[in-house]
């Protein structure tokens, strides 16, 4: 019923693809970098392999392009924390399992949760399980899924 778990180095891959190196060159003025690697090759600082960084980079592309419904749904029901005031590791945490569970319903909303704090114990600050899970849970009790 589920989608397929990523594994740790996929994880990464996703988050740095999906928000890190975009914003972080917005805020430097600069441009990502990009580049191509061969097929049996490995790329990026942790070594993903190439297939796992190209099935990131697709997710990377549907999760960008529903950004405006995602920040909608953000905005609606949490109320006291704007995107642009959330750190960049809980807001992309905070995206990413929006669309995974409300916009393109790829896994059950409680799965998309819990993978949701998990990965906010791994990469945020000691208050970001908590914040993520707060933030998730009004939201999906508002769209009454819970």
């Amino acid at each position: 019923m589920g989608g397929k778990k990523l594994d740790q180095r996929e994880i990464e891959a996703f988050l740095e693809e999906l928000f890190v190196e975009p914003e972080a060159a917005a805020e430097n003025g600069a441009e990502a970098e990009s580049g191509e690697a061969g097929a049996d090759e490995e790329i990026g600082v942790s070594r993903v392999p190439l297939a796992a960084y190209r099935r990131s980079c697709e997710r990377a592309c549907s999760v960008r392009g529903a950004l405006a419904e995602i920040d909608a749904l953000i905005g609606t029901y949490s109320t006291e924390w704007k995107t642009e005031r959330m750190s960049l590791v809980d807001r992309t945490i905070i995206r990413l399992a929006l669309y995974e569970a409300v916009i393109a319903k790829k896994v059950p909303v409680g799965v998309a949760l819990s993978e949701a704090v998990l990965l906010a114990k791994e990469y945020g600050s000691d208050d970001s399980p908590r914040f993520v899970n707060g933030v998730l849970s009004r939201i999906v009790k508002g769209l009454s899924l819970l």
